[in-house]
C-alpha cells in the first residue's frame, strides 16, 4: 500500500497520520432529497479506513494494522521505544468499534499490551460537527480516564482520523497528569483533508 506519512505536531511527543484520507472530492449536486453528493477520490488507506468504519468490512483492520505496524518498526522505529498503545475511544458507539480491531491487531503484532478501556466517554453526544471553541469545552467534559500507569512507561496512542487535533490533546492532556507517563507518541491511519 502506498502511503504519505504526515508529520503531526502537538503537545505529544511526536506523531504521524499515514495518509490523508481523502486526496479529491468534487461537489456533483444534489440527491432526490437536496443532500449534497461528491464524487470521492480516497487514498489507499482512507479507502480501507472508509471501507472499516463505514461499511463494516471488518477484514480491513489487518489490513490497517499491518500499515501501522510497518510504519512503526521500519519508518518511525518507534517499537523499542513504547511500552504500551492506549486506543483513542470511539466517538459513537458500534456494537463492533472498528479502531478496536485495528488496536488489538498492532498490540499483537508488535507484541504490546493495549488498553481499549484507558478512557471513556461520559456521554454519547457527537461533537465532531461543533465549533473547535465549543468542542474543546465540551469534550474536556466528556471523557474520563479509567486507569493509570502502574510503572513508568511510553505510550503510543492510536486514532482513525485527525481534524482538529481536539481529541488527541485532551488526551494528552490527561495522560500528562500521571507520573508514570514517559512519552506520548500519536498515530492517526488518516488527517481528515489537506486543508486541516
Amino acid at each position: 500500500m502506498k502511503l504519505n506519512p504526515i508529520k503531526l505536531d502537538g503537545v505529544w511527543t511526536e506523531g504521524y497520520a499515514l495518509d490523508y484520507f481523502t486526496e479529491n472530492s468534487e461537489y456533483v449536486g444534489e440527491d432526490i432529497f437536496g443532500y449534497p453528493e461528491f464524487n470521492v477520490t480516497y487514498s489507499e488507506i482512507g479507502k480501507s479506513l472508509n471501507e472499516l468504519k463505514y461499511h463494516k468490512d471488518y477484514t480491513k483492520a489487518v489490513e490497517i494494522s499491518e500499515e501501522v505496524v510497518k510504519f512503526i518498526v521500519e519508518e518511525w522505529k518507534l517499537k523499542d521505544k513504547i511500552d504500551g498503545i492506549i486506543s483513542v475511544p470511539p466517538s459513537k458507539f458500534r456494537f463492533i468499534q472498528p479502531m478496536f480491531q485495528v488496536t488489538k491487531l498492532v498490540g499483537e503484532k508488535l507484541n504490546k499490551p493495549i488498553s481499549l478501556d484507558f478512557f471513556s466517554k461520559l456521554t454519547p453526544e457527537e461533537i465532531k460537527n461543533l465549533p473547535v471553541e465549543k468542542k474543546l469545552d465540551l469534550f474536556k467534559n466528556s471523557i474520563r480516564k479509567n486507569r493509570s500507569l502502574t510503572k513508568k512507561g511510553s505510550i503510543l496512542l492510536i486514532d482513525d482520523l485527525y481534524s482538529t487535533g481536539i481529541t488527541l490533546k485532551t488526551l494528552c492532556e490527561l495522560l500528562k497528569e500521571d507520573n508514570n507517563v514517559e512519552n506520548i507518541y500519536v498515530l492517526v491511519v488518516a488527517k481528515s483533508s489537506k486543508e486541516d
